[in-house]
């Protein structure tokens, strides 16, 4: 093959003019690039034949090509890689997003890296080189498969994740030209989130409710707790476990908190305000970004929380992880521990209702019981407005006739 000596032009290189040469027990190739800014590049790329050498110096002069000689980052590297070290932090150190927003993402992360304790995610992205990640049909797989496994409203959380947290980034840093999902139309796999059932207004009998809230009252999380024979769960953080449900489902029939408000409640907002025991809901967990007041109703769920306070020490988060309080429980953890122990109480109470629905079925069954209470005073103290009271918690089949305040079923002994 002859080697010709005329000058490289920028974006060119010489791999096809010269030709490998032996080197130890295969070939080399000396080449010489010249980079789009009119830096000059010389290489050398080996393999075990010719054909090898050349194909790895072709790679590395796309690669020099698409980012650069002093790139921090190569096409060739794993996406997960960057994931970990930049995107992660971004998300982990954001002023901008809501504690219950930013936990959302790096559980969303998780799944685009395949991190899933409960489906195994064959186009997950975390090992894909950049290069073959940041094109269309790998980013639409993944996000499929997302939305097979856990819904398509969590694929477009993964859409958003991966346009603004890892895309992006990669175009500033020079290793990706575009974003290759804008103005795309992905139309998700919906048949999960098709089949799920709506619970929104599911309500159980004022009769019901007492008589759980009275069996929760009077429970101790310890008991028919037992030991696990094997597993990294000891019994203490399965006694744990059932107390954060316990605590949960408390404060929420009782008070109306959603599950989300409920998981990232810290303690120092559980406090007195204006002289009246409540928490403090802040804009940053509220799912409408609104602020509130919740008082407690009940003394005896009162009671029951400041226990709790007492016995995990008063710091972290009121329900966090059982296994450290100073962290957020995971959401899918939390559902999972909810979700057995309804399905349990449907039995033991004698409320079937519970064995479908989860944590949300107290505010359609408080937003019934308080049906006298002005709308405006309601939809303040849950949080949404009165369209949405109407439409999503308000149970017509429960109402019956009009409920007393919460005020007079104390004064009367009930609850």
């Amino acid at each position: 093959m002859s080697t010709s000596r005329a000058s490289l032009q920028p974006g060119q290189h010489s791999i096809d003019r010269v030709p490998p040469r032996p080197f130890g027990e295969g070939w080399a190739i000396d080449w010489t690039i010249k980079l789009p800014d009119g830096q000059t590049a010389r290489k050398r790329s080996r393999g075990k034949t010719k054909g090898e050498a050349r194909a790895r110096a072709r790679a590395a002069a796309d690669e020099l090509l698409a980012t650069g000689q002093n790139a921090a980052w190569k096409t060739s590297t794993p996406i997960g890689q960057f994931i970990e070290a930049v995107t992660r932090p971004m998300i982990t150190d954001s002023t901008t997003l809501r504690e219950s927003t930013r936990e959302r993402y790096l559980q969303t992360l998780d799944l685009i890296l395949g991190h899933c304790s409960q489906h195994k995610h064959k186009q997950a992205l975390g090992n894909v080189p950049i290069a073959t990640a940041g094109r269309f049909p790998a980013l639409e797989g993944s996000l499929q498969e997302i939305a097979r496994t856990h819904g398509a409203g969590t694929a477009r959380h993964a859409r958003a994740v991966l346009t603004k947290y890892v895309i992006r980034p990669l175009v500033r840093e020079g290793v990706l030209a575009g974003n290759p999902l804008a103005g795309e139309r992905i139309d998700l796999d919906r048949s999960l989130t098709d089949t799920k059932t709506s619970r929104g207004g599911v309500a159980i009998s004022e009769t019901d409710h007492a008589r759980l809230l009275d069996g929760l009252l009077a429970m101790d999380p310890a008991d028919g707790v037992e030991a696990p024979k094997r597993g990294p769960a000891t019994l203490g953080v399965r006694v744990a476990r059932r107390q954060n449900v316990r605590i949960a489902t408390l404060i929420q029939m009782t008070m109306g908190l959603r599950i989300g408000e409920v998981r990232t409640l810290t303690w120092d907002r559980v406090c007195d305000v204006s002289g009246i025991p409540s928490i403090a809901v802040p804009s940053e967990i509220a799912k409408n970004k609104t602020s509130r007041v919740v008082p407690f109703l009940d003394s005896r769920v009162l009671e029951a929380v400041e226990a709790h306070r007492e016995e995990c020490g008063g710091e972290g988060y009121v329900i966090g992880t059982p296994t450290d309080r100073s962290k957020i429980w995971n959401k899918d953890n939390a559902q999972k521990a909810i979700k057995e122990a309804y399905q349990e109480w449907a039995e033991v109470y004698g409320i079937p209702e519970l064995r479908d629905a989860r944590s949300h079925v107290w505010r359609a069954t408080l937003n019934t019981m308080y049906l006298e209470v002005p709308e405006v005073a309601r939809t303040a103290y849950f949080g949404h407005t009165a369209p949405v009271s109407r439409e999503h918690y308000t149970d017509l089949a429960q109402v019956g006739p009009m409920l007393i305040a919460a005020e007079q079923r104390r004064s009367k002994g009930t609850h």
